[in-house]
């Protein structure tokens, strides 16, 4: 069993790589470098993934949002909400290619936030959240 401060660590280890490959994915677009699934997919798997770190409040010293008391309040209410948001940003696309959310539609890009959203929630059902501590009688 993992002690809390060493899932705190992971935690907090896991939102770094996300946020770095995020940058590391919107330096490449801003650049127009093709990079293949660098610049096609990376940041639809890491922003929900992140997204997902931080509403759950996993990560060590994020503070209490509104957005945490209530979409992240359980494991499963974050995962949905999240996946529903991402995909509905996406289908969007289909209707309104130069919206807010503007591009072009590409279902792999569904695949991708069902990835990255659902790696995390496995994630934290395996080894449980930065906080979980269990008590043992004394």
């Amino acid at each position: 069993m993992r002690s809390a401060a060493s899932r705190a660590q992971a935690w907090r280890i896991i939102s770094w790589v996300l946020f770095a490959a995020f940058m590391l994915a919107a330096a490449l677009n801003m650049l127009h470098r093709r990079a293949g699934f660098l610049t096609n997919y990376l940041a639809d798997v890491v922003v929900p993934a992140w997204l997902y770190v931080n509403v759950r409040g996993l990560s060590p010293g994020a503070p209490s949002t509104l957005l945490g008391r209530t979409v992240g309040r359980t494991p499963e209410t974050a995962a949905l909400t999240l996946f529903v948001a991402s995909t509905l940003t996406e289908i969007s696309q289909i209707r309104w290619p130069h919206g807010l959310f503007a591009g072009r539609f590409d279902p792999y890009d569904i695949l991708a936030y069902a990835c990255g959203v659902g790696a995390c929630y496995a994630a934290e059902r395996w080894f449980g959240s930065a906080s979980s501590v269990v008590t043992l009688p004394s």
